[in-house]
């Protein structure tokens, strides 16, 4: 990826899901960039060979039920996505399923937007998440060199 703008790595194998996400995030997020992937292994290929990293990954149905937590352990020890925000969709989700996710790591879990005014509060909770990475990064990396 050689991209200007932070971007967002959507991982998800319907086009059709891509077409809406990336109308939202043209409505509502033009400062960020929105790159599609069918699976795990295609956006670990394509980010293993670039020097950008995206700035979040928005998961949605790429890897087998009840794997969920397995992949995302993996995903959050990958090079390309330690300082990403990983965030999960589901059709359904409960508060254990929710929590058990946010205790491995990722940023949220939250319910796959099927309406325009659904997909706005979503793209608006990623924006949310990455500000607030963003702030944490450069917080700790002023914390750092003032130790120095």
């Amino acid at each position: 990826m050689d991209t200007v703008k932070p971007w967002v790595a959507l991982l998800d194998a319907d086009k059709d899901d891509f077409l809406f996400w990336q109308h939202g995030f043209r409505a509502w997020a033009q400062h960020l960039d929105l790159y599609w992937f069918t699976s795990v292994s295609a956006f670990l290929s394509a980010t293993s060979l670039g020097k950008d990293t995206p700035v979040a990954l928005v998961m949605d149905g790429v890897v087998p039920d009840g794997q969920e937590m397995k992949w995302l352990s993996t995903l959050l020890l990958h090079p390309s996505c330690q300082q990403a925000c990983l965030i999960m969709l589901s059709a359904e989700i409960d508060d254990q399923q929710r929590e058990a996710s946010l205790r491995l790591g990722s940023a949220d879990h939250l319910q796959k937007p099927s309406y325009l005014h659904e997909l706005e509060a979503t793209i608006l909770q990623v924006s949310t998440h990455i500000a607030a990475r963003c702030h944490t990064i450069v917080s700790q990396g002023i914390m750092y060199r003032n130790q120095l």
